[in-house]
């Protein structure tokens, strides 16, 4: 009784009102409280944590060779013998005892694979594994996202590719380019100055809490298959650096404590409490990505993303409607729409609009390009197809893969389902899409 009388004034108070002509400040709390109940609602369905255990297993897999690859590369630049104190700060949580255990480990199977003994099988398998884990991680940030096309094949291989090799010359340059800085006599000088010495520690103290903050904004930009704007990357990397911060210190505080599982497990105590650590870390990166997500969709966040369902006499109307649109940018030789464009110009929410065009699409009316983000353009040709010919598809679709009831063979009711379709047939009296989008639909009709 309790949890429905909550969810009844969430409804009334939260997502029935209307609060466009609230002020400001008010509009910003509500949308701060519904954006926190979408939040806790992804955690809560279970999604973002089964997604996160299947990458905890996926990494598992591709942690060494993923390794590998960073300290082959690392070699042409002879610091290869510095990768294990990131691993081992990146560790630090599990304790000092397990941190120095698991670096150890890691760095001795990377030591121990040698890349010319694996020959071309072995070396293609394992740059495959790699670039398997950053499609997992594609998957699940284009989840989060409300993304159904991901990249190809060929997309997914140059771009991860492009990450594994870069992303850890970036980080060991940061971290040489900090520590060549803090060695300088004029550094050493100021230090020596109290309050400059002070503000000095506390900015050595945030830099890698602002490595933390880059790297969760650096794949919230990248690794979704849609352009994210800056900010929105930004708000999501800096919350969930915050709770990785606070997740560290809260795990080491666990793991210090927790010697009785030494105990209980033996060695595999390790073992388990890294793949904890894992899944608790992928947790707030998508956790940060959902964060990301409503901070560029502001749109949904006012509709809560409930679910929407269109009559079939709206339904056929947005979708004459979308494909004169489309068809205007068409003959305008203009930039094709994407979803988010659509969005606006129609001022719903994308996620209502998507089904329409979904469907538009798996009749082969619309097609979506290859765009990093999807543009919607007609898929047959306009001057020729009819409005009766698309209303009649959409009135006859049949998902793929469902049940197929049988047709009704009353003679009543198929004389009225004939009448119903001559007269629409008279009515609109080949009108064609063409017509439609350049606004000759009136003409048509004049002349019938």
């Amino acid at each position: 009784m309790i949890v429905q009388r909550i969810r009844e004034m969430e409804k009334q108070y939260i997502w029935d009102r209307d609060y466009r002509q609230a002020s400001a400040g008010q509009r910003a709390a509500v949308r701060t409280v519904r954006t926190l109940i979408l939040l806790v609602r992804d955690l809560t369905d279970g999604d973002l944590s089964m997604r996160a255990m299947s990458l905890v297993y996926t990494t598992l897999l591709s942690i060494v060779p993923l390794l590998a690859l960073s300290f082959s590369i690392l070699k042409g630049f002879g610091v290869q013998n510095r990768l294990d104190e990131p691993l081992r700060s990146a560790l630090a949580p599990l304790g000092d005892e397990k941190a120095v255990e698991l670096t150890e480990n890691l760095i001795g199977f990377v030591n121990n694979m040698n890349v010319g003994v694996l020959g071309a099988v072995g070396l293609a398998f394992l740059i495959f594994t790699v670039v398997s884990l950053m499609q997992k991680i594609e998957g699940a940030f284009n989840h989060v996202w409300r993304i159904r096309v991901s990249r190809t094949f060929v997309e997914r291989f140059t771009t991860f590719l492009s990450v594994i090799t870069v992303g850890p010359l970036l980080i060991f340059a940061a971290i040489a380019i900090t520590g060549s800085v803090m060695n300088t006599s004029l550094m050493n000088q100021l230090h020596s100055i109290s309050v400059i010495g002070t503000v000095i520690d506390l900015i050595v103290r945030l830099v890698p809490f602002a490595l933390v903050i880059a790297a969760f904004t650096f794949f919230y930009t990248f690794i979704p298959n849609t352009r994210v704007r800056l900010i929105a990357a930004l708000t999501g990397g800096i919350v969930a650096g915050f709770l990785w911060e606070a997740l560290s210190f809260g795990f080491a505080a666990y793991a210090s404590d927790a010697s009785s599982y030494q105990l209980v497990y033996a060695t595999f105590a390790t073992a388990i409490f890294f793949m904890i650590w894992l899944y608790l870390n992928w947790l707030i990166l998508l956790f940060g990505a959902s964060i990301a997500f409503y901070q560029q969709h502001p749109e949904i966040v006012a509709t809560g993303l409930r679910q929407v369902h269109f009559s079939p006499a709206l339904n056929a109307k947005y979708a004459l409607s979308l494909l004169a649109r489309i068809g205007r940018r068409f003959y305008e030789k203009a930039e094709p729409y994407t979803l988010g464009e659509l969005s606006e110009a129609y001022e719903i929410p994308s996620h209502v609009l998507e089904s329409c065009l979904v469907l538009l699409v798996e009749l082969g009316i619309l097609a979506e390009t290859d765009d990093p983000e999807s543009r919607f353009v007609p898929a047959v040709p306009l001057d020729v197809t009819t409005v009766v010919d698309v209303l009649q598809q959409i009135d006859t679709f049949q998902p793929g893969q469902t049940y197929s009831p049988p047709l009704i063979t009353e003679s009543s009711i198929v004389a009225i389902d004939q009448a119903s379709n001559e007269g629409r047939v008279q009515a609109l009296s080949g009108l064609t899409l063409k017509q439609l989008a350049l606004g000759d639909a009136g003409e048509a009709q004049t002349l019938a």
